[in-house]
């Protein structure tokens, strides 16, 4: 694996950051929500005790709150945002609750609903009665069966006043009353100022009235009864005088409680039985600058887990849950939940009102999460945006260093790879060597290993003309002591002796001739004068000298017929050609034949020699034109010290060219090629 992959990996470790940073949010989440929830708390409070100071404003009878009961007859008066139109249907009424049933003793199915404006009280009444009896035209109630609607009024000043409703026909009649006339009978007498409207159905009728709020105290009794005398529906003001309770919003508290809250927040104030005396407000549903359509992906990574938590329900007239049963038990509450419609997750929190120390009811507070998500994806985003940001400039920064850190090393791999160059010579000097870094001492470590180097090579070259010289004179005088050994006449035993010692100081002679002989090509390279010739004829009068030298050998020569004209040292390349026939004589059978060739390929002459016998073994290619390498063994008694390619190489450096080894394609020899350039 490479430096910079390494480095590239170590720098991803910064993606630790933002998992950090999600851990951190979490917290925050957590933080924000208890903070939250206090605040929350606080508000209700708040808003309990100045409630709790002005009593009037908030409850129609500040001194008491009936129970609720609807067995009873109690209703809840729905507040209606506009007048509705009579029409005995209650689509307009904008509630979404459905009526509440009678009490009935007789199985007579009616069901009842209240509502009320600035200015009227509206009763809503659908009873099941598929048999319609008529309201006969002179009518008493207390001795006449017809399909009615019984109503019974408490007045504001305690009076009572009972209103019945019956018709002959469906569509907007008036209450009627009875009373006495002048002819000292009880007549029917309609109450123009209480309208209603009758409507027949498949099942039965509905009935919608129309009551000035002037009429209107704190009790009503309605009671459905059944011409046919089958049954009634509602109760009995006479059997149960206490029953009939109405239940009515506190006029201009929304207004009230609008000064108390700000935007995202809905605040229910309610009585002891957890009616709705007045809501103002609204829960918003997303935070700011949040788009509806998807939710943002980092929520995701810190979405907490609600399904423990209690669902909110409550009723359009009715606010339920643990924190307003906590409330109206005297004690603040707040409560996390979900919404069982949008299941939107929600805060609520409830504080008791206080009156003369008793609990009269209740401030409910709602916030959505929204309003703390938007205060965590603020400092989510702000914290992702730096964290990524960082690890990005981490990144780049670590890519980028790895990346130099790379080429300077790949330059010192590559200064490594050429410090020994094809002819030899080294090259001492190093890039990054002025680096004070740990690659800058690995550059000057090589620097003082290649110069060591340099040195042993340096004396290896010069070794043999030391020897060469060292060694002669001591081989001059055993020579001359053999040669007085002979004068002064020896024995057959003795002679023997000394020819084997005159053959070995012979040996020795060529040992140091070969020694020699490579110092002396290198100087005579170097004071060679070059000049113009035809390649082509030396080539082949030393082609025609090897038939006479080697006899035992079979040479071929390819020339191009005309000349090839050439600028160098033509003895040198006599001497290259020299070396390569030899090497090819020492390498080729007795039955093989040794092809000379000189071609002219565009800008440059090359120059072959081929031989037959076996191919040279592949890993020896690249070391053959070393200096001081040999690879024959046994072949004969001359000594090899390798220096034949070696000079055929330094013959062509020295016309510019390159000497190369290599096997013929047929499998069957050896092929050394020199190139010349044209110059």
């Amino acid at each position: 694996m490479s430096i910079r992959l390494q480095l590239l990996i170590a720098a991803l470790t910064t993606l630790v950051l933002p998992w950090a940073g999600c851990q951190y949010a979490r917290e925050l989440d957590t933080a924000l929500r208890d903070s939250q929830e206090k605040s929350l708390l606080a508000s209700a409070g708040t808003i309990a005790n100045a409630l709790s100071a002005q009593p009037q404003r908030v409850f129609r009878d500040p001194d008491d709150t009936p129970a609720f009961a609807a067995q009873r007859g109690d209703l809840y008066v729905y507040p209606l945002r506009s007048s509705p139109l009579l029409d005995g249907y209650r689509d307009d009424w904008g509630v979404a609750a459905q009526p509440t049933p009678l009490p009935t003793t007789t199985g007579y199915d009616a069901r009842v609903q209240a509502g009320s404006t600035d200015r009227y009280l509206y009763l809503y009444v659908e009873v099941d009665d598929a048999h319609f009896d008529a309201q006969p035209s002179d009518v008493h109630p207390e001795r006449d069966r017809f399909d009615r609607i019984d109503l019974t009024l408490q007045r504001p000043d305690g009076t009572r006043e009972f209103r019945f409703f019956g018709t002959n026909a469906p569509g907007l009649i008036a209450a009627q009353s009875i009373a006495n006339g002048g002819d000292g009978q009880d007549h029917a007498v309609e109450e123009p100022r209480i309208q209603a409207f009758w409507l027949q159905t498949a099942t039965g009728y509905h009935l919608e009235v129309r009551v000035p709020s002037s009429f209107v105290g704190s009790r009503l009794w309605v009671e459905a009864q059944d011409g046919g005398g089958s049954g009634k529906a509602g109760v009995d003001a006479i059997v149960v005088p206490e029953g009939g309770h109405l239940f009515f919003v506190t006029p201009a508290l929304n207004e009230l409680l609008g000064t108390f809250i700000r935007d995202g927040t809905r605040v229910t104030v309610i009585d002891t039985n957890a009616l709705k005396l007045g809501v103002t407000g609204q829960v918003s549903s997303h935070a700011p600058g949040d788009s509806e359509e998807a939710e943002p992906w980092y929520r995701r990574l810190m979405a907490v887990d609600t399904s423990s938590f209690p669902r909110q329900t409550s009723s359009p007239e009715r606010q339920v849950g643990d924190s307003v049963s906590a409330a109206l038990a005297g004690q603040p509450h707040a409560q996390w939940v979900r919404s069982a419609v949008s299941q939107d997750l929600l805060l609520t929190a409830a504080a008791p009102i206080l009156i003369d120390g008793q609990v009269r009811g209740a401030v409910f507070l709602e916030q959505a999460a929204d309003q703390m998500l938007g205060l965590r994806d603020r400092a989510v985003i702000r914290l992702f945006n730096l964290t990524l940001l960082a690890t990005a400039a981490a990144v780049i920064v670590m890519f980028g260093f790895a990346t130099w850190i790379s080429v300077r090393i790949g330059r010192l791999r590559d200064a490594a790879d050429s410090a020994v160059s094809a002819d030899g010579k080294i090259r001492l000097d190093m890039p990054e060597s002025a680096g004070g870094d740990e690659i800058g001492d690995l550059s000057r470590g090589f620097e003082r290993l290649l110069g060591r180097l340099n040195e042993h090579t340096q004396y290896l070259r010069t070794l043999g003309g030391k020897l060469s010289h060292e060694l002669r004179t001591p081989l001059t005088i055993v020579r001359s002591s053999l040669d007085n050994l002979e004068s002064e006449g020896l024995r057959d035993d003795q002679r023997l002796y000394v020819t084997r010692a005159r053959e070995g100081t012979q040996r020795l002679q060529s040992i140091l001739s070969a020694l020699g002989a490579a110092a002396r090509v290198e100087e005579s390279i170097k004071q060679a004068e070059r000049t113009n010739f035809d390649l082509r004829d030396i080539v082949s009068a030393a082609v025609a000298a090897y038939r006479d030298g080697f006899p035992q050998s079979r040479f071929a020569l390819e020339t191009p017929p005309d000349p090839c004209f050439f600028r160098g040292a033509p003895d040198l390349l006599v001497q290259l050609l020299d070396k390569l026939i030899e090497n090819a004589v020492d390498f080729c059978p007795a039955a093989g034949t040794i092809t000379v060739r000189l071609e002219r390929e565009r800008s440059s002459y090359v120059l072959q020699v081929l031989n037959d016998g076996l191919p040279i073994p592949p890993e020896l290619l690249g070391r053959l034109f070393e200096s001081l390498f040999e690879q024959r063994q046994g072949r004969d008694d001359r000594p090899h010290f390798g220096l034949g390619l070696y000079i055929v190489r330094l013959v062509a450096e020295f016309h510019g060219g390159t000497a190369v080894a290599g096997n013929r394609s047929d499998g069957g020899g050896a092929v050394f090629t020199v190139t010349l350039p044209l110059i």
